[in-house]
């Protein structure tokens, strides 16, 4: 792992922090099937539904974990389970992004951070139990990923339903991900995606938030370049700023810098840590949401982990010891609800180097 650790505590005070906090999320979070025996799910709301995209952030957690956690495979099956039970409308292979609390079935599209990460997790499961069937899972998934969400310029949909070219989530720009599916399946189609992944940061950085190194919920393609979308493109007036679904870039892509040594990742960080510091100053003044300009969003007045945790990956990737500290410190005591929750807990596990990426056939960043 390139760069730093939290330093506050001992490397075992650290590690079982990490243990209490997965403990209290398991126990919270991932409820039975109420249709499948030994099926298992991510809660993701108070009503009781679940998405893909926890299901997604449920699978890696109990393969990572797998050390501590001796129910961590059987949860994992059941949650792998569960999710094939679900299947996109338009691709079979993906999942329908979101289930209801009785499980009924129910005819939706997919969302592409969903799969991206189940994939992920397959790939994981692999590495930690060694059973093959978990690698040739991720393969075929993979392959139908590449097929259908992955446009030739190598920009990623939003799902299978997201015909219009030009629309992408930064948030689902997951070059730990990539660089594993190439070296999982040896196409070089992911070097591609990586590659354009980086360019859409750039472009993102550079026209539109070159002060803060921010980037927006959802970008559109407009004259040949990658622009924040309009407000209420697809999910709220925020859309074109840094909120929501942006505050995971920062674990997205400091994941990459200190898992990969990569210096595209780097580079896009470098930005957005120095305005951080420069602004904010330190972790816990980090508020919900902020324009691209580096001023509030609308209704911004609060703290969460979701937003917070991530930015401590980026610290930890970039050397910045104090703001680790201060992200770790945070997010050691900070519970709060599913979304927040869980992101930071991933990101607990890359900014403690509890994070490692399935690679077996490869090393350094290729672009």
């Amino acid at each position: 792992m390139k760069g730093v650790v939290p330093d506050s505590a001992s490397q075992e005070q650290v590690n079982k922090i990490v243990r209490d906090f997965y403990s209290y999320w398991k126990a919270k979070y991932i409820v039975s099937s109420v249709r499948v025996p030994c099926d298992y799910k991510v809660k993701y709301d108070h009503k009781g539904r679940t998405v893909s995209e926890a299901m997604g952030y449920g699978l890696i957690l109990t393969a990572y974990m797998a050390g501590s956690d001796p129910e961590a495979k059987r949860l994992f099956d059941g949650l792998n389970a569960f999710r094939k039970r679900f299947p996109s409308k338009i691709n079979p292979a993906f999942m329908n992004w979101q289930i209801p609390k009785d499980e009924k079935p129910i005819r939706s599209d997919s969302a592409t951070d969903g799969d991206l990460d189940i994939a992920f997790a397959l790939l994981l499961a692999h590495g930690q139990w060694g059973d093959p069937r978990y690698l040739e899972e991720a393969r075929s998934l993979i392959h139908e990923i590449g097929i259908t969400l992955v446009r030739p310029d190598g920009s990623l949909r939003l799902g299978d339903w997201n015909e219009e070219s030009g629309q992408t989530r930064p948030s689902d720009i997951m070059p730990t991900h990539f660089r594993a599916f190439r070296d999982a399946t040896g196409d070089e189609l992911w070097t591609k995606v990586e590659r354009a992944s980086y360019g859409v940061l750039n472009q993102l950085q550079t026209q539109s938030s070159s002060h803060s190194g921010l980037v927006p919920d959802f970008s559109i393609e407009e004259n040949g370049g990658w622009i924040p979308a309009k407000a209420k493109f697809l999910e709220s007036p925020h859309d074109g700023e840094f909120y929501y679904n942006a505050c995971r870039v920062p674990w997205r892509i400091g994941w990459a810098a200190s898992t990969l040594s990569d210096p595209r990742a780097e580079t896009a960080l470098k930005p957005f840590m120095a305005w951080a510091n420069s602004n904010i100053q330190k972790p816990d003044a980090f508020l919900a949401g902020y324009r691209l300009d580096g001023s509030d969003a609308k209704g911004n007045d609060f703290d969460t982990a979701c937003f917070i945790a991530p930015t401590g990956v980026a610290a930890s990737a970039l050397g910045n010891q104090a703001w680790v500290n201060g992200v770790f410190a945070y997010c050691s005591n900070k519970r709060e609800e599913y979304f927040e929750d869980t992101i930071s807990l991933l990101s607990l596990l890359v900014m403690t180097g509890n994070a490692w990426i399935p690679l077996e056939h490869q090393s350094g960043p290729h672009s």
